[in-house]
């Protein structure tokens, strides 16, 4: 079983020397896509020290204050958590590779970590395709660098001949999924229409909604047809409005 190389994408990472462990833990699996969103500044502090021997792979961090944009190319996005409860329900992290290895070798994964104070928080999980957690006897939650490390020694148990991975984002048109920053779009569409239409649901649900259905996997084209439905229902709702008579003062 091969699985792609996914994006590692940490949110709001506060230990600086946690920076330094996961860019030597990346050298290790041969990775350098990695993003930090709001996340602390690594130059100058312990990261420098923790991840002396990683000093390229740190280099290669990308920053941003933007989760949507460090997502914004990638098709599966797997989140961890160490909370089940509402609107949760994580999956142990020994079933990852199987389920990524059903999105296919054109899938374009990133794997996103929370804060090491609280996590991800629930509009971040609505982001998600899947939820996971990895399971620990004792403690639940573990710190973050061990978080990674765990993980990519997971996601890549089994598999031989790890090349490193350019950083750079595939180019729109590429690829069977469509990307995140896509279904974005299709949501804030959809979101114009409905509210155009007079539907009455919370603005605030609807948008939860939209969310969590676009985490899953869409292909291109089922996305590019949606896209047409909308803009058919719009331009149905444009005749409607030319057509009403207009009444006299």
């Amino acid at each position: 079983m091969h699985l792609p190389a996914p994006r590692i994408v940490l949110l709001q990472p506060q230990q600086p020397g946690n920076l330094g462990f996961i860019a030597r833990a990346l050298a290790n699996f041969g990775l350098r896509d990695w993003w930090s969103v709001r996340g602390t500044p690594w130059r100058g502090s312990d990261a420098e020290r923790t991840g002396t021997m990683a000093r390229a792979e740190l280099e290669a961090l990308r920053e941003t204050g933007s989760l949507a944009e460090a997502l914004a190319d990638r098709s599966h996005v797997a989140g961890f958590t160490a909370r089940s409860g509402f609107r949760r329900d994580p999956v142990p992290l020994a079933d990852l590779p199987a389920i990524a290895a059903e999105w296919g070798e054109e899938a374009r994964p990133a794997l996103l970590f929370g804060p090491e104070d609280c996590g991800l928080e629930t509009a971040d999980c609505d982001r998600c395709t899947v939820l996971v957690r990895i399971p620990t006897p004792g403690l639940h939650s573990l710190n973050l660098s061990h978080a990674v490390s765990v993980a990519l020694y997971e996601w890549f148990r089994g598999c031989v001949d790890l090349p490193p991975v350019e950083v750079g984002s595939a180019r729109e048109g590429e690829g069977r999924f469509a990307d995140v920053e896509a279904k974005i779009r299709l949501a804030r569409k959809t979101g114009e229409a409905l509210q155009a239409a007079g539907f009455r649901e919370p603005a605030e649900e609807v948008a939860g909604t939209l969310r969590r259905v676009l985490a899953q996997p869409m292909e291109r084209r089922d996305l590019r047809m949606v896209e047409r439905i909308l803009r058919h229902v719009e331009w149905l709702a444009e005749q409607k409005s030319a057509s009403r008579p207009t009444r006299r003062p």
